[in-house]
């Protein structure tokens, strides 16, 4: 339930706000629901925060509408609900028919709702939360208005009297730090540089000129694929790495199909099969498999490593029935590395592709959990460790965006380790999106601007591993 609520005007500190969906940077916010506010010379940031069991809010059983005044000018923009003066609405699962989904935004000129990158928003995270952390370019596109330190706003959901305030928005936090504004680096000596990227609906050969392009400038050892189609073969897998990494030998492995597509895995150094994965299924499913494929890889400096693709169940809400099955694959592929276990003694674990986290985080969660003893016999096992990829600008994790849709830019794509024998290189962890690079970056590594959003409508996600010791 809403109810009013007035911000208080708390010190900022003086960190980035980066949507990472954690809030270690912000104050702390007032109680729920209300809005917190912080601005960059380029930014605004809201730290939404609501009552009640963590929610999606873009798969609302209500539909909730945040107002903005954008340069608190009761003047300018329109009266919307009982708020005057306001310049933007953002409507969070508007509704279509039968329920709510996605993201819309509204400006006080526009006669509908639009899609929600027609003024470049973005929020975390995308699964379900009570917290939430908006961002918006200063600069309200479409209307040219510029937020100055202080924004009123009104948030209007299943209450009738909804919560107003007014958010500080001035201009007092550093820009986030560029991750990659120069081309990416080869690996350092000794490292593993790893790979993982849903090439939307077959895209590795619908796409294969793109494709071979941005794979020949990351040029890894160990390649992870999400939505190979029916029909493309481990051969044409090959054909497209060996252009793109000419005079190399790949050894592949491709999960079965699952509806239409399947995952695949591939790495140029010394791999067997693993045949714990070669079908595995969840409990009590008679049809359809798990969408992970596995190798065994001998990585310098650690040993033999499980390194596993997998693409998990699309689409739903938290609880769903669609997260109700991530989370039965999730547990497949648990059971399939502890049988993997028992026919080779792996020294490291990889699990990295499409996990769909779009309902709740319970499937990473469960992923992760003591993940070490999937392949160590310990007393204490230690979590599997999450490697957090930043966008080139340094401002999110978002590895899927497609302009137009309905649904805001996520983080859907994953890389976890065992973090007893392996560690990430933080210079060459990314998110590699063309979109952001500056054109001698690109030239340099023979990429175009418009390469990776060509390829896919998801992003791939890199990193360089090193040997824990």
């Amino acid at each position: 339930m809403i109810h009013a609520a007035i911000i208080s005007c708390a010190t900022l500190s003086v960190q980035p706000v980066q949507l990472d969906g954690g809030f270690e940077e912000w104050d702390t916010p007032a109680a729920a629901p209300s809005i917190t506010g912080a601005g960059s010379a380029s930014h605004i940031y809201l730290l939404m925060s609501l009552n009640g069991p963590p929610v999606n809010l873009q798969g609302l059983n209500n539909p909730m509408t945040l107002r903005l005044d954008w340069d608190n000018n009761p003047e300018t923009g329109k009266m919307a609900g009982s708020l005057p003066g306001v310049d933007l609405e953002v409507l969070f699962s508007p509704s279509r028919g039968k329920g709510g989904s996605g993201v819309a935004v509204r400006r006080s000129s526009d006669r509908g709702a639009q899609s929600w990158d027609e003024v470049g928003f973005v929020f975390a995270p995308t699964v379900a939360s009570n917290r939430f952390e908006l961002c918006f370019p200063r600069t309200l596109q479409g209307l040219d208005l510029v937020a100055g330190s202080t924004m009123p706003w009104e948030l209007s959901w299943t209450d009738p009297k909804p919560a107003r305030g007014i958010a500080r928005v001035g201009a007092d936090r550093p820009m986030a730090k560029p991750t990659m504004s120069a081309p990416l680096p080869s690996p350092a000596d000794g490292a593993t540089r790893v790979v993982t990227w849903n090439l939307e609906k077959g895209n590795l050969l619908k796409q294969r000129r793109v494709v071979t392009r941005v794979l020949a400038a990351i040029k890894p050892h160990i390649v992870l694929i999400q939505e190979i189609e029916d029909g493309q073969t481990g051969e044409d897998f090959i054909n497209v790495l060996r252009a793109a990494v000419p005079g190399s030998n790949w050894t592949i492995d491709l999960s079965p199909r699952s509806g239409t597509i399947k995952s695949g895995i591939a790495t140029r150094l010394p791999a067997k099969s693993v045949r714990a994965f070669d079908t595995i299924k969840r409990r009590g499913e008679s049809h359809g498999h798990v969408r992970a494929a596995a190798l065994g890889i001998d990585i310098p400096g650690v040993g033999p490593v499980l390194a596993v693709s997998a693409h998990l169940k699309c689409c739903g809400v938290v609880d769903g029935p669609e997260d109700m099955k991530r989370i039965g694959e999730v547990l497949a592929i648990r059971r399939a590395a502890e049988s993997a276990e028992t026919e080779r003694d792996f020294q490291g674990l990889i699990i990295g592709g499409d996990l769909n986290l779009v309902g709740g985080s319970l499937p990473l969660d469960l992923l992760i959990a003591q993940g070490e003893g999937l392949i160590a016999e310990l007393d204490t096992p230690e979590d599997l460790l999450i490697i957090d990829a930043w966008q080139p600008d340094g401002r999110g994790l978002q590895t899927w965006q497609e302009d137009g849709q309905a649904y805001t830019p996520g983080r859907l794509d994953y890389i976890v380790i065992s973090g007893s024998s392996l560690r990430p290189d933080p210079r060459t962890t990314v998110v590699l999106d063309t979109l952001d690079l500056p054109e001698p970056a690109l030239r340099d590594m023979k990429l175009q601007q418009s390469d990776t959003k060509q390829a896919s409508d998801h992003l791939p996600v890199i990193v360089d591993l090193m040997p824990a010791s």
